[in-house]
């Protein structure tokens, strides 16, 4: 656990300026939360499958966004994701939560790291 820790702590502390824009989330503001997290839950499990370690770190913090900015949220995506990766995606937004661009510029981090 201290290792991991060490290893995401590096893994910030040498990162640059990023220049590099976050891509978008996987849903529109418009959907219903129930959707959001659906779509994004799935869009994380994809990107995992095919090994898409920035894509994957980005949907999960994404998925922590929502997680964390409602209560009703929380239960919603209790009940519709596995505990694995809701507490891996919560951890993810708190720690790109107050830069979340430099999830672009990390090397090593991934949510097995996290996790």
């Amino acid at each position: 656990m201290i290792e991991n820790f060490q290893r995401i702590c590096e893994d910030l502390s040498n990162i640059g300026q990023v220049n590099i824009e976050l891509m978008d989330p996987p849903y529109n503001e418009t959907m219903d939360d129930k959707s959001k997290i659906s779509i994004t839950y799935k869009c994380l499990l994809r990107a995992q499958r095919l090994k898409q370690r920035k894509t994957a770190l980005t949907y999960a913090f994404y998925l922590g966004k929502l997680i964390e900015s409602y209560p009703i949220i929380q239960k919603l995506a209790k009940k519709d994701i596995s505990d694995h990766y809701y507490q891996t995606a919560i951890r993810t937004y708190y720690i790109f939560e107050i830069n979340s661009f430099q999830i672009m510029g990390t090397q090593e981090i991934t949510l097995s790291i996290i996790r």
